[in-house]
């Protein structure tokens, strides 16, 4: 090979390489870690998170497709800290044709029949904040895996109001992946952006509806199963109760 022929690849190299440095000095420079509450997590939960931060591709503060939520405080927070329940309810609401279902580590297993598919790990739960360790696989398009580190904040901005905010550090797992990552941060970030919508975007409807038509909602549940309304056995008796006002 001849030096023409090596500054034929050296130079989009090069340029990548640039690219990647000056994501990782931009990151730097934001210092999103720091939103991560590590020093208030067990040994367990530490473990996971460092097997994305340091060392993510890319952080991204999520755009929700739903930011404000209208539902009851209580009812909102039960869903969301029971990912399974909440699926179960999505499916005759015609909201998720999927389900996530609890594994015996305590994590969610789901697969979104369009390429998606992985398992999610609460790692914090306290009022107002929710961290999770998610790894999985993306095969639509060119198949991408690779694990991540969410976090999501919420608080009640008004009566039956909650405003909420989604961070998500990634980690590609392939150097392929990664430098395509950077040279089509655009169309990735749109990806990601829908992906880990799904995480927040599926409690958030079935709280709405649940607060919107109770009704509705309960008559569902009654319609279930016998072990389906087992497993929302919870959530029916939290629904058919008044909101508890401070």
């Amino acid at each position: 090979m001849n030096f023409n022929e090596n500054t034929g690849w050296r130079r989009p190299l090069a340029c990548v390489a640039m690219l990647a440095l000056c994501v990782s000095v931009m990151a730097a420079e934001s210092n999103p870690d720091d939103l991560i509450p590590f020093d208030k997590l067990d040994a367990a939960g530490q473990a996971r998170v460092r097997l994305a931060v340091p060392g993510y591709t890319f952080y991204r503060k999520v755009q929700l497709a739903h930011p404000l939520v209208r539902s009851r405080y209580d009812v909102f927070e039960h869903v969301i800290n029971h990912l399974d329940q909440c699926s179960i309810v999505a499916q005759p609401l015609k909201i998720v044709e999927y389900r996530s279902e609890r594994q015996p580590d305590g994590s969610y297993f789901a697969d979104n029949h369009k390429g998606a598919v992985g398992h999610i790990w609460p790692l914090r739960a306290v009022p107002g904040e929710r961290l999770y360790y998610a790894h999985g696989d993306d095969r639509e398009g060119k198949m991408v895996s690779g694990c991540a580190v969410v976090l999501f904040r919420y608080r009640e901005k008004a009566p039956g109001v909650i405003e909420g905010e989604l961070h998500a550090f990634v980690k590609i797992d392939s150097w392929v992946q990664k430098l395509l990552t950077i040279l089509f941060t655009p169309i990735v970030t749109a990806v990601v952006d829908r992906r880990f919508n799904e995480v927040v975007d599926v409690p958030t409807r079935v709280a709405e509806e649940s607060t919107a038509n109770p009704a509705k909602v309960l008559a569902v549940i009654d319609a279930m199963p016998p072990k389906d309304r087992e497993m929302v056995a919870e959530f029916r008796k939290l629904l058919a109760t008044p909101e508890k006002k401070p």
